[in-house]
């Protein structure tokens, strides 16, 4: 059973089908934000509870927490949940085939049955990453119309290839044993992937390398931090760019003042 870790909502008549509803798995549950098509935050919330390997306890646990919380995850203009993979790589539309998925990551020294994929407009790609096909499935039955991508797909952010039309810019959402990049210039997403890491100075390494890689070392580079950032990390690279900043996803705004007091860098991925 999924129990309610945080919650804070706000009071609204917002139709569902002007919201988005969006989920990030975690390996002890979820969380979660309702927002609207303008960009207003008005839920964000943390279920805690290990995942059931029953397919029809973990739809049934979903359904009682939603319930509990008095959301009703039906008629949202989009429903997404957002799986956290250390195995993915990118293939462009015109040469995917679903029935390659597993030869795919194996080109990345991943060998795993479990595999999904999913489409990206913008850069006319498909993703395809490990992921628990039980566990998405349950999901995805139990939230009818949700969708399944990896952070990767939530990284290529439209508003952040806009900004980079200005100057280069490095996301870098940090983990506890990795990080997701995803580099822009001249309008464009130039790549994404995770690199593992073991040590706060492998990040700065494997950071700095990028920079130099992609030619991003401009007076004008942009370099975004969000996930599990603090006072220190945050001083550990801010040398390395002309400017630093938390990446807090792409809402706009909230009406409930309690939103002040959400590391909203720190769950981006979702926001």
């Amino acid at each position: 059973m999924y129990s309610c870790k945080s919650l804070i909502t706000t009071e609204n008549e917002v139709a569902a089908n002007e919201k988005r509803l969006s989920i990030c798995l975690r390996s002890n549950g979820f969380s979660f934000s309702e927002i609207t098509s303008s960009g207003i935050l008005l839920t964000f919330g943390e279920a805690e509870g290990e995942h059931s390997s029953s397919m029809t306890e973990t739809m049934n646990s979903l359904k009682a927490f939603f319930a509990s919380i008095s959301i009703r995850p039906l008629g949202y203009a989009s429903m997404q949940l957002v799986v956290i993979s250390d195995a993915s790589t990118w293939v462009p539309n015109e040469l995917y085939s679903a029935a390659a998925n597993r030869q795919y990551l194996k080109f990345v020294g991943c060998d795993t049955t479990s595999i999904l994929a999913a489409p990206c407009k913008e850069l006319a790609s498909t993703a395809v990453f490990a992921a628990d096909d039980a566990l998405t499935t349950a999901f995805k039955v139990a939230l009818p119309g949700l969708s399944v991508v990896n952070q990767h797909l939530r990284l290529t952010a439209p508003a952040i290839c806009a900004r980079s039309q200005e100057h280069p810019m490095l996301l870098v959402h940090w983990r506890e044993t990795a990080i997701d990049f995803a580099a822009y210039r001249d309008g464009r997403y130039l790549c994404g992937n995770t690199i593992v890491c073991s040590n706060d100075n492998e990040v700065l390494f494997h950071t700095v390398e990028l920079i130099k890689t992609y030619n991003l070392d401009t007076p004008g580079l942009e370099l975004l931090l969000c996930g599990d950032i603090d006072r220190n990390r945050f001083s550990l690279l801010r040398p390395y760019a002309p400017q630093t900043t938390l990446f807090t996803g792409t809402h706009s705004s909230y009406l409930n003042p309690s939103f002040k007091s959400l590391h909203t860098y720190r769950n981006a991925l979702i926001l």
